[in-house]
């Protein structure tokens, strides 16, 4: 009797020296200490429960109560810019109270509190049904249909749900990377009319006006003249090839080549961006299966917590379980927690690679997707038909034979210049100059004798009139009309020595060819080796998928089993959380090789050329 009296005494004192220094560290009766001391040194299941999991509290109502306060964070849509800054406060208050009061500071420095009730406690069986009805909240406040939805803060009507096909054809339609290469498009069609032009005569026009000073030559007369006047020049100027080689003709059919490769680039970048948003929408898709796992499984949690707790209070199984069960609730609430981020992420993800405005309402439509059906109709394809197929309808491998035919046509362009070009030329021109001047009028001023003539012995004088004469400088119409002159010709252009540009414009023609054939190829043999891993990647995928589901159905029917089993006390707390963590293992792993086996398809799609949608 005296040795189980030392005993007893022994564990009361520990349990007053654990709960003293706990008072004295500032803890209250339901501290975090709970977690690394045994539940039973608490005596009875009411101060038990009390010491409820903070931490599940601040993982699991910080996404659904916050939803409902008047934080600015839920309330402004996301933009490229810096989120204000806020500063959420959570502060402890008596474990009778069984809250935790947010502190929301908003930008004009106003302070908002709201209490936010935390896991049940069993004093007050209303307080048990708190996580059902906060799962059940958060099933109604869906990322697209909720009005106080981040993405939906400023938009100013849902756009409805997007199913596979509209967000490939809108990422098709407004991805910045396609914007981007029907600009090359664009710049490849300008290049070919430039070509195409030049065919054409050119026409150009001169003119010229200056002053000049001293000993000259007046463009006029064609004489030097010492006083300074102004001068004036004006001409047109025409040339055509007449034979190149057919160096204009080679070159549009170059440019007309570029614009095919560079349409078939777009093409090929539009497929690249519809397998990344096929691949974005099935991550949604399994961010979603596993929220909705998670939350079944917090649903079970809940349930089996509460009957642990009876089972506790009416001595069935020992206080150890309870703390086992409350462990086991926070770490599916992280798990829970960390899906509903990984959906958002994943929407966030699938609307940048779209280029969709974030203001604007948006959630995308589940497809009901037999994915073994869908893999048994690949199952009987071969991959060489396949390949035949990419290699004949491939985009890429168009632009590459395209790109090939370029480069050709380059080299013959680059031969043709070291061969003589006949031209025929022709040149239309007048000019204007002060010194010019034409006479305005005369006045006789009387005769000059300029000499005599003698008939016989008499001399007679030789008598001219004299005159004085007004001028004026000739108007720039009439300079214009009488210095009019023409020309035409006919031009040989033979080269000879040009540094050797013509021989380094040939060599790099033909390093281009050779280059462009090595990446022909290379892209058909990664094409090859990319089909043949795909479709051994979807068979791969199928058996593991149909291994997983096996798994998880046997994991369900021993889930099962351990309900019965727990429910009757067979098996403790632990033993049940092996059981359900295998579970969950088995459906996390089943949803996983799903998806990867719905990829793995539309992979194969990809490279068949197919539609992509589910």
């Amino acid at each position: 009797m005296s040795f189980r009296f030392l005993i007893s005494l022994t564990i009361l004192m520990g349990c007053l020296y654990s709960t003293s220094n706990a008072q004295s560290m500032g803890y209250g009766k339901s501290d975090t200490i709970k977690k690394v001391m045994p539940p039973q040194v608490y005596g009875k299941p009411k101060k038990s429960k009390k010491a409820d999991s903070v931490a599940v509290v601040k993982r699991m109502q910080e996404l659904d109560q916050l939803k409902h306060t008047d934080s600015t964070l839920f309330a402004k849509p996301i933009k490229n810019e810096q989120v204000p800054a806020e500063v959420f406060d959570q502060k402890e208050t008596k474990p009778s109270d069984n809250k935790v009061v947010i502190v929301t500071r908003s930008e004009d420095g106003t302070s908002h509190e709201q209490d936010v009730i935390i896991l049940p406690n069993s004093t007050d069986q209303k307080e048990d049904d708190i996580m059902k009805s906060s799962l059940a909240n958060d099933r109604s406040n869906k990322l697209s249909t909720a009005p106080d939805d981040m993405f939906a803060a400023s938009a100013p009507a849902p756009v409805g749900s997007w199913s596979l096909l509209r967000c490939v054809n809108y990422a098709r339609e407004h991805n910045l990377q396609v914007k981007n290469a029907e600009l090359n498009e664009r710049l490849a069609r300008l290049q070919f009319q430039q070509t195409r032009s030049s065919k054409l005569p050119s026409l150009n026009a001169d003119a010229s006006l200056g002053e000049s000073y001293g000993r000259s030559i007046d463009p006029t007369s064609n004489q030097f003249v010492t006083k300074g006047f102004v001068y004036n020049s004006i001409g047109l100027n025409s040339q055509v090839l007449l034979f190149g080689w057919f160096q204009k003709k080679i070159q549009s059919e170059q440019n007309r080549l570029d614009i095919l490769s560079a349409q078939e680039a777009n093409q090929q970048l539009k497929d690249d961006i519809s397998l990344n948003v096929a691949t974005g929408f099935l991550r949604v898709l399994m961010a979603r299966e596993q929220v909705k796992i998670a939350e079944a499984q917090l649903v079970l949690d809940q349930e089996q917590y509460e009957q642990t707790i009876r089972f506790a209070q009416a001595g069935k199984i020992p206080e150890l379980n309870v703390s086992q069960m409350q462990s086991q609730l926070a770490n599916d609430s992280s798990t829970y927690i960390g899906s509903k981020s990984e959906e958002q992420l994943a929407l966030l993800q699938l609307m940048a690679l779209m280029n969709f405005d974030f203001n604007q309402s948006f959630d995308i439509q589940a497809p009901d997707i037999n994915a073994m059906e869908i893999a048994d109709a690949y199952s009987f394809m071969l991959p060489e038909a396949i390949y035949n197929h990419a290699i004949q309808h491939q985009h890429q491998m168009k632009y590459n034979h395209l790109k090939l035919a370029s480069a050709k046509k380059a080299l013959r362009v680059a031969r043709s210049v070291q061969y003589p070009q006949l031209a025929l030329f022709g040149g239309l021109g007048t000019n204007y100059s002060s010194n010019l001047k034409s006479v305005t009028g005369q006045t006789y001023t009387g005769d000059a004798t300029i000499g005599y003539v003698s008939v016989g012995a008499q001399q007679y004088p030789i008598n001219v009139p004299q005159y004085s004469y007004q001028t004026a400088v000739t108007p720039l119409a009439d300079q214009y009309n009488q210095n009019l002159r023409a020309n035409a010709g006919v031009s040989l252009s033979i080269p000879i020595l040009n540094g050797r540009s013509a021989y380094s414009s040939i060599e790099r023609a033909k390093i281009s060819i050779l280059s462009q054939e090595i990446s022909y190829q290379q892209d058909q043999l990664k094409l090859k080796q990319d089909i043949y891993t795909a479709h051994q990647q979807v068979i791969a995928a199928r058996q593991k998928y149909a291994a997983a589901q096996k798994a998880e159905e046997a994991a369900k029917r021993a889930l099962d089993f351990a309900k019965k089993r727990y429910a009757i006390g067979m098996i403790n707390t632990f033993e049940y959380t092996s059981v359900q963590n295998t579970y969950n293992q088995a459906s996390a792993s089943a949803l996983s090789s799903k998806y990867d086996l719905i990829f793995k398809i539309k992979v194969l799609d990809y490279y068949m050329g197919n539609q992509i949608k589910l």
